[in-house]
């Protein structure tokens, strides 16, 4: 069912696990969303970062080969909002992103929904 609040918002996907991506694909698709992506890896989504208008995106915090630090960073200066997953606590997160929202793996739709809701309400 989508969500009024999120409904036909383009929101990017960093994921490196393939079915992990396909489930987050079609529940943002089932929230409405348009989802950008997924890709796996930290220069996907920097090229897709310069060439997609995004609403907000959602970023595995470890992938294969580095972290996502260098993804939030860019979202920050375009003031871009972001929601981490990690399966890791957030005291294993640097400090400049302990105060994002942290969503633990696995996340069910309803949560994921309504984090993106969250985030897209405060950067309103």
């Amino acid at each position: 069912m989508a969500s009024s609040r999120i409904a036909g918002k383009r929101v990017l996907i960093v994921e490196d696990e393939s079915i992990i991506a396909m489930m987050l694909e079609c529940e943002l698709n089932d929230g409405g969303c348009e989802v950008v992506g997924p890709v796996p890896s930290v220069e996907d989504a920097l090229r897709l970062i310069d060439k997609e208008r995004l609403d907000c995106a959602l970023l595995d915090y470890r992938l294969v080969d580095e972290t996502s630090g260098r993804i939030a960073s860019v979202l920050t200066e375009r003031n871009i909002p972001f929601l981490l997953m990690t399966g890791h606590c957030a005291s294993d997160l640097p400090s400049e992103l302990r105060d994002k929202t942290l969503l633990q793996k696995p996340v069910t739709g309803a949560v994921l929904r309504a984090a993106l809701e969250a985030i897209l309400d405060s950067a309103a």
